[in-house]
């Protein structure tokens, strides 16, 4: 378990290696572009991914408050036992899984063996966040 005054990146490290730091074509990550014949320090490039990662958490983490003040509300507004806001949230996160990656409007159906590698990565997410949790609380 981390420190009070520091926040473990275990799970989010794992993620930043498996997914944000790897793709390309993941739009949501920027990257630290360097040219033929330039060098960047192995520090600069660390404070780099150090402060993308602070602010991944950040912004995850602010995401994360206001679904559990939404779920809270809906959990009363609608009078739900535990059983059936946990059973709800199960199944909500199934389907997102399912319709992870999935086209949008005009785009095309992904094949099976990218619906598997996408379902693979969904699940490493869900993994590092367990690994998250688990070193933060």
């Amino acid at each position: 378990m981390a420190k009070k005054e520091e926040i473990s990146i275990k799970g989010l490290d794992s993620l930043s290696k498996a997914f944000l730091a790897s793709d390309p074509a993941n739009k949501e990550v920027e990257y630290v572009a360097v040219q033929k014949g330039q060098q960047i320090k192995p520090e600069a490039l660390q404070r780099y991914e150090d402060e993308r990662k602070r602010e991944f958490i950040q912004r995850s983490g602010r995401f994360t408050e206001d679904l559990v003040a939404f779920i809270v509300q809906q959990r009363r507004a609608r009078e739900l036992s535990d059983t059936e806001a946990i059973f709800g949230i199960a199944l909500a996160n199934i389907n997102l899984r399912d319709s992870f990656g999935m086209p949008q409007e005009g785009e095309k159906t992904p094949t099976e063996q990218e619906r598997k590698r996408l379902f693979d990565q969904f699940d490493a997410i869900c993994f590092a966040a367990q690994e998250y949790y688990d070193a933060n609380t």
